[in-house]
C-alpha cells in the first residue's frame, strides 16, 4: 500500500509519515496522558529508531525500490537483530548460526547490487538502513520492561509526527498541490499504515518482544516476503528480477535456520 502511494503519485515520503502519525495520535493520543514510565528515555530511543528513523529511510527507499525487493531486504532484520543481541544482550550463537547470518547478508548484497550499472540500487540501500534502525529498536525494546504497548505506540507517533513534519516542511515542496491532486492515495495509505501497521502490528510486536525472546518473535515476519512479492508482481506489475530470486534463495533458508535455532534472550536487562 505504501509503495503504491509513493511510487504511483506525487505523495512525498515524510508528508505521508506525518499524516500516518497524526492518524495514530487521533486513535491513541489518550495514552500520552498516563504517568510517564520509569524507562521513558529508553522508550523515546526505541520510538525514534522504530518510528521516524525507520519510516524516513523506508519511505524514501520505497519511492524507487519495488515492493517485492523491499520485502526480501526486510528479512535482513533477523540476522541484524541476532548480531545486535549478541553484542548488546550478550547472547551466545554457534558457528552454524554465524554462517547463516553471513549467508543472509550475502543474499542482501546480491539483491541490492546492479551488475550492469556497476552500482547499488539506492532505494534498496535506504530500505536496508531502515531495517538496521528497526533491528536496533527491536533489541532495545528488551531493556524496557512493564510498559503498556499503547503508551509505546502513542509516543512513537509523537516522535514520527514532530520529526517527519519538520523534515517535510524543510525538504519537501508543494504540500498544497499534493493534497489537491493526490489526497486519496495519501489518506488511504496513511490510514492503512496507521491502523494495520502502527496500532495493530507494531503494538503487538512490542508486546510480544516484552514477553518472548527476540529470536523467537522477529522470524514471524518471514511470511511478509512471500505475500509482498506476490502482491507486488500481481498488483503493481513489478518485475521479479533474477537477483531477487538468487538473494531470496540465500536469505530465506538462512533466516529459517537462524529462527529455528533461536536461543532465549533475557526477559529483563539492567
Amino acid at each position: 500500500m505504501t509503495a503504491w502511494a509513493l511510487g504511483g503519485s506525487t505523495v512525498p515520503p515524510f508528508m505521508l509519515a506525518a499524516t500516518r502519525a497524526a492518524m495514530v495520535l487521533v486513535l491513541m493520543g489518550a495514552f500520552l496522558f498516563r504517568p510517564l514510565p520509569k524507562q521513558f528515555l529508553r522508550l523515546l530511543f526505541v520510538s525514534f529508531c522504530v518510528g521516524p528513523l525507520h519510516l524516513g529511510l523506508l519511505y524514501t527507499g520505497l519511492q524507487t525500490a519495488p515492493a517485492s525487493g523491499a520485502s526480501i531486504i526486510s528479512q535482513a532484520l533477523i540476522p541484524l537483530a541476532t548480531l545486535l543481541s549478541v553484542i548488546w544482550l550478550k547472547e551466545k550463537i554457534g558457528w552454524r548460526r554465524s554462517l547463516a547470518i553471513v549467508g543472509a547478508l550475502i543474499g542482501v548484497v546480491i539483491m541490492i547490487y546492479e551488475p550492469g550499472a556497476l552500482s547499488f540500487d539506492l532505494g534498496l540501500i535506504y530500505i536496508l538502513g531502515a531495517y538496521v534502525a528497526m533491528a536496533i529498536g527491536t533489541v532495545a525494546i528488551r531493556r524496557i520492561p512493564d510498559i503498556d504497548w499503547r503508551v509505546y505506540v502513542a509516543w512513537t507517533a509523537v516522535m514520527v509526527f514532530i520529526l517527519s513534519s519538520a523534515t517535510s516542511l524543510i525538504f519537501e515542496m508543494n504540500h498544497g498541490e499534493v493534497w489537491k491532486v493526490d489526497k486519496a492515495p495519501l489518506l488511504i495509505a496513511a490510514a492503512y499504515a496507521a491502523i494495520s501497521v502502527s496500532v495493530i502490528a507494531h503494538g503487538q510486536y512490542f508486546r510480544l518482544l516484552q514477553t518472548y525472546p527476540v529470536n523467537r518473535v522477529v522470524p514471524l515476519g518471514i511470511m511478509i516476503t512471500v505475500f509482498a512479492t506476490i502482491l507486488g508482481v500481481l498488483i503493481l506489475d513489478e518485475v521479479l528480477y533474477q537477483r531477487y530470486i538468487v538473494g531470496a534463495v540465500l536469505i530465506l533458508p538462512c533466516v529459517w535456520f537462524i529462527a529455528r535455532r533461536g536461543t532465549p534472550a533475557p526477559a529483563e536487562m539492567d
